[in-house]
C-alpha cells in the first residue's frame, strides 16, 4: 500500500504491513514497463485476506516478517523496509533457500513459498479482493481480464486479442451475468429436507448424489425403489458459478469443495518419513449434487479397450519383463464389450460433442454434437503432429457445442475449467438426471448431510449408514441396500471407519485389500517459447484442445521404450492470469523479482503441450488412516493418508514422452522448451483404485457388480474400483461402469435378490 493511499489495516500492524510492502516491491518491481507491486496493492489484498479467508495464517506471518526484519537488523543495522534494495534481494534469496542465518527452523522456505503464493493472487486477482489495483496487474499482462465468449476469429487471431485496450472485472460483467435470470426452483426438491427425519421403508441410500450418484439415481427411482440420497454439498444453482479465478479455481481457494478442503488427505512418500499435507498435479473436488464434474475440463473419452484388460496385454505383448517390480496390475473383471453399449448411451444423454475422425478410439454411432472452434495453438499442434506421422483430433467433450437438450450453445470463455457453468452448457447430472430422479416421487434427495459411519447387522449385512443432518444433528437412516457414490477418498475413508465385530479392519478389508492399489494421475508439460507467434489461449476454455491417441492405442510399443504405459499428449487453450503467474518457468528465469516479471509479460508467446499418461498400481503405493490427524470440518473425523510416489517405470515414461513433447513443439516452431515437473502432489482429479472389483476376494474389495465382497448390500460406485488408470480421463468409463451396473442392481432387486 501507498503512502498518498492508505487504507484501513484489518490483520496487519503498520509496521508489518511495511515490512511486506517492502518484500512485495522486491518480488515484483516496478519498472519503466508498468508498476510494481507495491502500486498494484498486494499488501492490501494480502491484509484483507489474512482477516477472512487467510486468517489461519496469521500467525505465520506475524512470525514470520518479525524474524526476516530481525535478521536484516542484525545484518545490516536497519529494519527489512529501511535496508537498501540490494541487501533486501540478498536476504530474500537467502530465505528462498532457507539459509537465513539467525532463523534456525525448517519454515523458512515454506514462508517465501506463501508470499510468492499471495504475491500471484494479490497481482491477478480479481480487483474485488483488494489487490489488482484499477486492474494495474492484469493490464501490465495485456490480459483483457474477464469475458464471457469469445469469436471465432479471436481464437485464430496471430494478433494479440486485446478487446481494443478494455479489461473487465467481475464488476463488469455482473450485468451480464445477471441478465441471464435466476434458475427456477427444481421440482421435487426442498432445500430444507436435510433438517427433516429419516426416511422408512427405504430400498436405497446412496452416499453422494455427484457425478456417479446424481448420475444413477434415475435408473433406480425410475424403477420403482424408494431411494435416499444423502449429500454433504449444496445444490449449487447456476447464478452460483461466477467467473472468479481466486475464489472458484481448484488450483486456488476452491470455494466449490469446502468440506474437501477441510478434510484433505495426509501424504508420504513411503512409510519412512512424516506425512504432509497432499498436494495436487491437477485439482480438488466440488462439494454439491452433480459432483467435481461441475467444474471439470468436461473432456469425455473412453478407455482404450486393451487398458481393461493391460495385464494380459502386457504379458502377450512382452511377456512377465513388462511388469515392473511391485506392480499389481490387474485386468478388469468387466470386458469393453459390456460397456459398449453404455458408451453410446452416455454421450447422448450428455450430449458430447466431437471429431469423427479418431484413428483410434473408435466409437458406434456418430457424436450428437460437432466438436469445438479450431483454435490458433490448435491448428500449429495440427499442422505439426500430422508432418510427424500423427493423427490429432479434437476432443470429445460434454458441453453444448450446439444447443442441445435444452441448454443453449457454449459461449467461448477462459472462465470455464475450474468453474461451473452458469449457462448449463457445460453439463453435470443435476441439470438432468438428478431431476429425473426426483420427478419419479422416489428420490427421497437430502442436502447438507454428512454421512459418518455404514452401519451393518449381525450378519454383517449393509442396512443403513449414520448421518449428520442439515442442523448437524447425528441421525440414522436404514435401508436394505447402501451404495457409496462419493469420491475415492471418502468412499476409502468410510470403509475403513466403519468396522464392526465382523469387519475389525474396516468393511471391505477382510482380505487386507481396502486402500490397495491406488492410482494417482499424473499432468506433466512441456512449455515452448515463439518469439514470432500469439497463441491467445485467453480467448477459449481448456476444453477446446487437441488430442493425440496414438500413444494410448494397443498397437503402442511401449515395451519396446523400457516401460508399461501410454498416455495422451494434447494442446488446450485457457490462460487467466493468476494461472499465467503460476505456469513452469524455465530454468534461466528466477521466480521473482525483475527477470520473473518480464518473464510474465511474455505470456503470449508460451506454447505447451501436455501429457495425461497412465498410472499403474504397486504395493507401496496405498491408502489408510492417518493414525495422527482428523480433519477440520467441525466433526473430526481421522484424515486418510496418501502413501504415493512415482517409481522407475513411471519416470522412463515420462522421459520419453517429455522428449515427444519438445519434437512437437520444435515442429511447430519454438525456439526453445523446458520441461515442468513430472510429480507436483500424489492427489489430482483422477484419483483411482482402494476398492478395487474382481472375482477373487483376495485380490479386491467389490465383486464384478461393484458389491463388496465381505459386506452383503454395500456398493461402491465410484473411480475407487477401478483396476487400471488409463492415460485418459476416467469420467466417461466410470459412467458407463456405473450404468451398467446400476441396471444391474435394480434386475438383481427386483428378482428379490437382495444379497
Amino acid at each position: 500500500m501507498t503512502m498518498d493511499a492508505p487504507e484501513a489495516l484489518l490483520a496487519l500492524t503498520a509496521r508489518e504491513a511495511q515490512i511486506a510492502d517492502a518484500v512485495f516491491e522486491r518480488m515484483f518491481p516496478a519498472d519503466e514497463n508498468g508498476p510494481g507491486a507495491r502500486d498494484i496493492g498486494v499488501t492490501t489484498y494480502l491484509d484483507r485476506a489474512l482477516a477472512g479467508a487467510y486468517r489461519d495464517r496469521v500467525g505465520t506471518y506475524r512470525q514470520g516478517l518479525a524474524m526476516l526484519n530481525r535478521a536484516s537488523e542484525d545484518r545490516f543495522g536497519v529494519g527489512f523496509a529501511e535496508a537498501s534494495s540490494g541487501d533486501q534481494d540478498a536476504l530474500l534469496g537467502e530465505l528462498e533457500a532457507g539459509r537465513v542465518a539467525g532463523w534456525e527452523t525448517p519454515e523458512q522456505r515454506p514462508f517465501f513459498d506463501l508470499m510468492r503464493v499471495h504475491l500471484q493472487e494479490g497481482l491477478f486477482s480479481d480487483p474485488a479482493y483488494g489487490g489488482n489495483r484499477n486492474k494495474a496487474g492484469w493490464r501490465l499482462l495485456g490480459h483483457p481480464g474477464v469475458w464471457l465468449d469469445n469469436s471465432a476469429e479471436e481464437n485464430l487471431s496471430s494478433e494479440p486479442v486485446t478487446k481494443g485496450g478494455r479489461i473487465q472485472s467481475l464488476a463488469d460483467v455482473g450485468a451480464d451475468l445477471a441478465a441471464l435470470g435466476s434458475e427456477p426452483p427444481v421440482a421435487g426438491f426442498d432445500a430444507q429436507r436435510g433438517a427433516e427425519e429419516p426416511a422408512e421403508d427405504v430400498d436405497v441410500v446412496m452416499i453422494g448424489v455427484g457425478g456417479v450418484g446424481g448420475f444413477i439415481a434415475p435408473v433406480l427411482a425410475k424403477a420403482g425403489m424408494k431411494v435416499v440420497g444423502l449429500e454433504a454439498g449444496p445444490w449449487l444453482r447456476l447464478e452460483d458459478f461466477r467467473p472468479d479465478e481466486l475464489s472458484a479455481a481448484y488450483y486456488c481457494r476452491a470455494e466449490l469443495g469446502p468440506k474437501f478442503t477441510a478434510e484433505t488427505p495426509s501424504w508420504r512418500r513411503n512409510v519412512f518419513e512424516p506425512t504432509r499435507d497432499l498436494t495436487f498435479s491437477l485439482g480438488r473436488m466440488v462439494n454439491g449434487v452433480g459432483g467435481s464434474v461441475i467444474h471439470y475440463g468436461a473432456w469425455l473419452r473412453r478407455f482404450p479397450a486393451h487398458n481393461l484388460r493391460l495385464r494380459s496385454h502386457a504379458l502377450e505383448c512382452w511377456g512377465e519383463r513388462a511388469i515392473p517390480d511391485g506392480c499389481t496390475v490387474a485386468d478388469w473383471p468387466v470386458t469393453y464389450d459390456e460397456l459398449r453399449p453404455w458408451f453410446d448411451r452416455i454421450e447422448r444423454i450428455v450430449g458430447i460433442g466431437g471429431d469423427e475422425h479418431n484413428d483410434f478410439l473408435a466409437h458406434e454411432e456418430p457424436y450428437p454434437l460437432p466438436p469445438t472452434r479450431p483454435f490458433r495453438m490448435g491448428e500449429l499442434f495440427t499442422q505439426a503432429t500430422r508432418e510427424l506421422g500423427l493423427h490429432p483430433h479434437a476432443t470429445p467433450i460434454g458441453m453444448t457445442t450446439r444447443a442441445y437438450n435444452g441448454f443453449p450453445e457454449m459461449t467461448y470463455t477462459a472462465w470455464n475449467n475450474g468453474f461451473g457453468s452458469w449457462t448449463g452448457a457445460k453439463w453435470h447430472p443435476g441439470l438432468t438426471s438428478v431431476r429425473e430422479a426426483l420427478a419419479s416421487g422416489n428420490f427421497d434427495l437430502r442436502t447438507h448431510c454428512r454421512v459418518t459411519r455404514i452401519l451393518t447387522d449381525g450378519d454383517g449385512r449393509a442396512r443403513g449408514v449414520e448421518y449428520l443432518d442439515a442442523l448437524g444433528r447425528p441421525r440414522v437412516q436404514r435401508a436394505d441396500t447402501v451404495i457409496l457414490a462419493a469420491y475415492t477418498f471418502e468412499n476409502v475413508r468410510l470403509l475403513f471407519l466403519s468396522g464392526d465385530d465382523r469387519h475389525p479392519d474396516g468393511l471391505g478389508n477382510a482380505t487386507g485389500q481396502l486402500g490397495k492399489h491406488f492410482m494417482s494421475k499424473m499432468f506433466p508439460h512441456v512449455d515452448g517459447f515463439f518469439p514470432n507467434v500469439v497463441f491467445n489461449r485467453h480467448t477459449g476454455p481448456a476444453s477446446q484442445a487437441v488430442v493425440l491417441d496414438d500413444f494410448l492405442d494397443a498397437s503402442f510399443d511401449c515395451g519396446a521404450h523400457g516401460f508399461l504405459g501410454g498416455s495422451t499428449l494434447g494442446a488446450e487453450n485457457q490462460f487467466l492470469p493468476i494461472q499465467i503467474s503460476r505456469e513452469t518457468l524455465p530454468p534461466d528465469v528466477p521466480r521473482w523479482g525483475q527477470g520473473y516479471k518480464d518473464h510474465l509479460r511474455q505470456w503470449q508467446h508460451w506454447g505447451v503441450v501436455r501429457m495425461q499418461p497412465e498410472a499403474l498400481s504397486y504395493e507401496d503405493n496405498f491408502l489408510d488412516i492417518d493414525p495422527h490427524h482428523r480433519d477440520r470440518s467441525g466433526v473430526g473425523m481421522p484424515l486418510l493418508r496418501v502413501t504415493y510416489d512415482l517409481l522407475p517405470n513411471e519416470e522412463r515414461q515420462a522421459e520419453f514422452f517429455e522428449e515427444k513433447c519438445e519434437e512437437i513443439l520444435r515442429a511447430m516452431g519454438a525456439s526453445k522448451t523446458w520441461r515442468g515437473p513430472r510429480f507436483t502432489g500424489a492427489g489430482s482429479s483422477h484419483d483411482l483404485g482402494g476398492c478395487r472389483m474382481g472375482v477373487d476376494p483376495a485380490g479386491s474389495v467389490v465383486d464384478r457388480n461393484l458389491q463388496v465382497h465381505d459386506t452383503p448390500g454395500l456398493y461402491v460406485f465410484s473411480g475407487a474400483v477401478f483396476p487400471t488408470c488409463a492415460g485418459v480421463n476416467p469420467t466417461l468409463t466410470l459412467w458407463a461402469l456405473s450404468l451398467w451396473a446400476a441396471h444391474g442392481l435394480v434386475n438383481r432387486l427386483q428378482a428379490g435378490d437382495k444379497r
